[in-house]
């Protein structure tokens, strides 16, 4: 069968068809008919929609009833957890908060005495450095009438101390002849247990007027050094050696120097090394009570109160070996011809305490 007819056969099967004879029949339009097939699928589209749909509800909550659930009901639990944790800790904060508030108070109260033990402490340090300083005012001026005797050989005065100076002293002192000296008490001062025999001890007098004490300080100052020797007669200065064909007694130096506190004496003692420095230097220092240093630089007079103040100025001085001392009268001192002031230039001796020999208070 050729082309031609198998397309009129299928052309008159279409034509006898009885769906073809039905709708010919019929009054429908060939519009209507797309319409109503369009409708159809729509139709069958939207319950194949409706299947679908229900098929990925259920696919869904069966995901979210195996695989979901399961999680969110895990994490729930652990996030009831973490808040009781949160709860715990936040209690735990609360306690500790409540504990710091309270130590923090106690802090503050403790500060807060502290200050007033740190006020009272001041106040009770400043009444006792006025206390003290009372305390050594009143002990210096209990030895205002003492006078020290450094380098008297041990038991030259025998049982009767006050009898051998009153004796002596105008020996010693030219300056005390005729002077009626009168001493209430005399004896020696403990060496401290230094065990050396061959320093004697101090031996430390009182008098019964404070103008015989300086009578004897400045008239020891006047014939500085004083020479004792063994038959109780005074050395002469200028007698340093006897002549070969004579028999001098055996003579030594001693000293006259008034009696300080010990806290008063510490304090001139410190200035030792400064004053010697000064004397090196031609200052001509000189020590007031209780411990002031006073210098002589170019015709002026420096006071100072301490050591360090002291040494700032000698060390602020131009740089020279030696200043030339300047007498009262203006002119120079010839210290190699003038053997007195000579020694009175000499580094001064000290005593087991500290003391100067020189350090006799001036106006």
């Amino acid at each position: 069968m050729n082309p031609s007819q198998s397309k009129e056969a299928r052309k008159r099967e279409n034509e006898q068809s009885p769906i073809k004879k039905k709708f010919k029949d019929s009054a429908i339009s060939k519009e209507e008919l797309d319409a109503a097939i369009a409708n159809g699928i729509k139709l069958a589209l939207q319950e194949q929609q409706r299947g679908l749909d229900v098929a990925v509800a259920s696919a869904v909550r069966e995901a979210v009833d195996s695989i979901l659930v399961p999680a969110l009901r895990d994490l729930r639990t652990e996030i009831q957890k973490t808040n009781e944790t949160v709860k715990e800790i936040s209690s735990e904060l609360e306690k500790v908060a409540k504990s710091t508030k309270r130590a923090q108070d106690r802090v503050e109260s403790v500060q807060t005495a502290a200050r007033e033990d740190r006020r009272s402490v001041i106040e009770l340090k400043t009444q006792l450095d006025q206390l003290t300083t009372k305390l050594t005012d009143l002990e210096d001026r209990g030895r205002r009438n003492n006078v020290r005797l450094v380098g008297l050989p041990e038991a030259v005065e025998g049982s009767d101390a006050i009898g051998y100076l009153k004796d002596n002293l105008p020996k010693w002192i030219p300056s005390l002849v005729g002077r009626d000296i009168d001493i209430e008490r005399a004896h020696r001062v403990y060496a401290g247990g230094e065990g050396n025999s061959n320093k004697p001890r101090t031996l430390i007098f009182r008098l019964l007027r404070w103008q015989d004490r300086s009578a004897i300080l400045n008239g020891a100052r006047q014939v500085y050094p004083v020479k004792y020797a063994a038959n109780g007669a005074r050395a002469s200065a200028h007698q340093r050696s006897p002549p070969a064909h004579a028999s001098a007694p055996t003579a030594g130096t001693i000293l006259f120097f008034p009696d300080y506190s010990p806290a008063t004496t510490a304090k001139r003692k410190s200035f030792s090394s400064i004053m010697n420095k000064a004397k090196g230097m031609g200052l001509e220092p000189f020590l007031i009570y209780p411990a002031r240093i006073k210098l002589q630089y170019k015709g002026e007079r420096k006071m100072f109160d301490s050591p360090q103040a002291a040494e700032d100025f000698i060390n602020s001085l131009p740089r020279r070996s030696t200043f030339t001392p300047v007498r009262r009268d203006g002119g120079a001192t010839d210290a190699a011809s003038n053997p007195t002031e000579e020694n009175r230039h000499r580094d001064p001796p000290h005593d087991r305490e500290g003391n100067l020999v020189d350090m006799e208070e001036r106006s």
